[in-house]
């Protein structure tokens, strides 16, 4: 069982219990105590939303033709190609930094994908949450060929109390299925 899936199950069982026994807490409490009770906790809930989304940055979409050449999943003459794709539900709406060879920078949210095209070489690639006080980074370094590609899934793995940003390279039809799947975000600072 993986962490996300360990986790989204302990949620459900919370949601369950705290539903079978918040009645009987609700009525041990005054009104008055239990009206400050839930002010209190949405008030948490929606800071705790907005400052996790905060960092976020809203990325420039590429235009069709760009698209079209990203889903062909071919490197151009002489050079590699580099896709960083992002699904899944565990913290989506927050934005992910991805950092290229420590100059090309941008974020994706979940359903997003970054692509760059690079020169043969090793290239190191690095996955950081925008809020990441308590998300471990990710590091990959990818040793890639003339008109190789390569597809990375970045995702965030959560655990109790911290968050890994996890780097994993993807094969044959799972690759092809994130490309397809993703909408192509562009650089902040392009790969050089």
């Amino acid at each position: 069982m993986s962490k996300n899936t360990f986790w989204v199950t302990m949620i459900f069982v919370a949601a369950i219990v705290g539903a079978l026994m918040g009645p009987a807490l609700a009525q041990s409490l005054s009104t008055g105590a239990m009206l400050t009770f839930s002010a209190v906790t949405l008030v948490a809930i929606i800071g705790l939303i907005i400052w996790s989304l905060s960092s976020n940055k809203s990325g420039k979409k590429a235009d069709t033709a760009t698209l079209a050449d990203a889903r062909t999943m071919r490197a151009p003459e002489g050079k590699a190609r580099i896709y960083v794709t992002r699904r899944g539900f565990v913290a989506a709406l927050q934005g992910m930094n991805i950092t290229l060879d420590e100059t090309a920078r941008g974020q994706i949210k979940s359903g997003q994908m970054l692509m760059a095209d690079v020169e043969p070489g090793t290239h190191r690639l690095h996955a950081a949450m925008a809020k990441g006080l308590m998300a471990n980074a990710g590091t990959i370094e990818l040793e890639v060929g003339a008109g190789e590609v390569v597809v990375i899934d970045a995702m965030f793995e959560m655990s109790a109390l911290k968050g890994d940003a996890k780097l994993t390279r993807l094969e044959g039809a799972r690759a092809r299925e994130n490309v397809g799947a993703t909408k192509l975000i562009l650089w902040e600072v392009a790969p050089g």
